[in-house]
């Protein structure tokens, strides 16, 4: 993980800009440990993944965010020998920006740099 990437971090998680986004203005927070779903988080966890989820969307609403989709990527139940960390995917739309899917390269196009919207995320938390 490269580290202008990172937007905010705590002990437990982090939240970041992914290199190759799937949509325009896309947050992605992940578990620093070895969590790979709800179940398999302490109440320290879950602390941090609620104040990461709420610093997410206060970002990408203060950014002009609007209808923010959340998806949860979490490992099966019960499966041990398994280090997939639980991940929350914030897909922002994004009204005077809906950016544009490319059919032959099977992916969208964005009109910036994931760096550059990651120094806006942290400019934005900072103002907060």
């Amino acid at each position: 993980m490269q580290a202008d990437l990172v937007v905010f971090e705590d002990e437990h998680v982090m939240i970041f800009v992914p290199k190759a986004q799937t949509s325009q203005w896309e947050l992605q927070l992940m578990t620093l440990g070895p969590v790979g779903n709800i179940l398999e988080a302490d109440s320290n966890v879950r602390r941090s993944l609620n104040n990461g989820i709420l610093t997410a969307m206060r970002m990408l609403t203060g950014l002009g965010g609007q209808l923010i989709t959340v998806i949860e990527f979490s490992k099966r139940i019960g499966i041990k020998d398994l280090d997939q960390r639980l991940l929350y995917s914030f897909l922002p739309k994004i009204p005077y920006s809906p950016g544009a899917f490319s059919e032959a390269e099977l992916r969208y196009i964005s009109g910036h740099y994931p760096e550059d919207f990651a120094i806006a995320c942290r400019s934005q938390l900072a103002s907060q």
